[in-house]
């Protein structure tokens, strides 16, 4: 009897210590809405992004019976472009993209690669030799009005960049199990997707009281190049993210999360369902660049 205890203990142990190094730590929880960008122009979104998040705000708290706090201010501005081949798109065709931000002259590149299935999304490589360089799991969440509920989990590494990126090898110079993975050649030509340069304005300075966790809300605007006066963003996002090193997320949490969505998702004159993400809208920008 004692063998037999010992047995089962050590294949329950075995079976508990396998299933936890299986099950990925999504350490991040994003809730992505779609705007309707003609509510907004370049000299009035900051008062526009104040009523919006006016209107989320009273939503929210009649929802969930707790506080949202803290007032909007403009904490990003900062170019993006997304790179890939030209004529072939090979990284859109692994599920990756590659983008750049750059503010205040520093440059940060963010290889991402993303599957509604975590275990495929956490089993790619997205290690980085780079000094700086941060990665992690997180769940992306977002609706449209066929699909309330769609998930899709993103597995990324950002990194500090100081290279002109033109080829392949800017991607496997910071991401080197991707270049083992995959082996595009170093010399394959990377190409500004679209001919697009957005430049990025991100409010942030309202969170939401989840109970363990706070979420930050942002609203995110994207223009083509630098904008002016009466100029409309391309697109237009709210969402609001709560975070775990341990994915440690209590009932509660997730319960309020989701009334907290829904109730974003109620905003019908702000929220627009079925507009591309930001991602989908670059590779759309400009059909040739991808056949």
């Amino acid at each position: 009897m004692t063998v037999c205890s010992r047995t089962t203990g050590f294949f329950a142990t075995t079976l508990f210590s396998t299933l936890a190094l299986a099950n990925p730590d999504v350490t991040s929880r994003e809730y992505k809405l779609m705007l309707d960008a003609s509510q907004f122009t370049y000299q009035n979104e900051a008062v526009a992004v104040g009523q919006l998040l006016a209107a989320a705000e009273a939503a929210i708290e009649s929802a969930i019976a707790r506080d949202v706090s803290g007032s909007p201010v403009l904490a990003k501005q900062r170019d993006v472009r997304f790179f890939d081949t030209q004529g072939s798109c090979e990284l859109r065709q692994l599920g990756y993209s590659f983008r750049e931000r750059v503010e205040n002259g520093q440059s940060e590149v963010t290889l991402k690669f993303r599957s509604p299935d975590r275990y495929i999304s956490d089993y790619e490589d997205l290690s980085s030799t780079t000094s700086g360089s941060e990665t992690k799991l997180e769940a992306d969440i977002g609706a449209t009005s066929v699909v309330p509920f769609k998930v899709v989990y993103g597995h990324s590494t950002k990194a500090p960049n100081t290279r002109n990126l033109n080829e392949i090898k800017d991607v496997n110079h910071h991401f080197p199990g991707f270049e083992v993975d995959y082996g595009l050649s170093d010399s394959q030509s990377l190409s500004l997707v679209g001919n697009l340069v957005v430049r990025e304005h991100v409010y942030r300075g309202t969170e939401i009281d989840l109970g363990q966790y706070d979420a930050q809300i942002s609203v995110t605007l994207w223009y083509q190049g630098v904008p002016l006066g009466a100029q409309a963003p391309l697109i237009g996002e709210l969402s609001f993210r709560y975070e775990d090193g341990s994915a440690d997320y209590t009932r509660k949490v997730v319960s309020r999360a989701i009334r907290s969505f829904e109730a974003l998702k109620s905003l019908s004159s702000w929220v627009s369902p079925d507009s591309q993400t930001k991602t989908a809208f670059v590779y759309g920008f400009n059909p040739a660049f991808c056949p």
